[in-house]
């Protein structure tokens, strides 16, 4: 090995989304911090459409989230620029998988740009 030292850090999140909203104007570090306030750890927003925000929610259980949805959809209508509507829902919430080291490609620098690392079903990363 040389002298370049990578480090391999996991953050233990979710990636959430809520649709069957109107946005516009939005200021996505307020909302961060109402929502962070919320669920008592860090929340970053992602992704913002006219319709939908998605973000990642950092140490929250799966099922903590899924249960406590209308608290999400309530917490959101605190934001300025969101109206939410009886349309609102968690549409999507999901662990993200863990890569084990071994399963990485022994090069970065040399890996084809083309290769995708896909979940498997037993939750190791394969190439596909």
């Amino acid at each position: 090995m040389d002298n370049e030292t990578y480090i391999i850090a996991q953050a233990d999140k979710q990636v959430l989304k809520i649709s069957g909203l109107s946005v516009k104007g939005l200021d996505t570090r307020r909302l961060e911090a109402i929502l962070s306030e919320k669920v008592g750890s860090v929340v970053r927003v992602i992704g913002v459409t006219g319709s939908s925000i998605e973000m990642d929610i950092y140490g929250v259980p799966d099922e903590q989230v899924l249960r406590n949805e209308r608290g999400f959809v309530e917490a959101l209508a605190l934001a300025e620029g969101i109206t939410i509507s009886d349309l609102t829902a968690v549409t999507a919430s999901r662990k993200i998988i863990p890569a084990d080291f071994a399963d990485m490609p022994p090069d970065r620098d040399a890996a084809c740009a083309a290769e995708r690392w896909m979940p498997h079903k037993e939750g190791r990363v394969v190439k596909k």
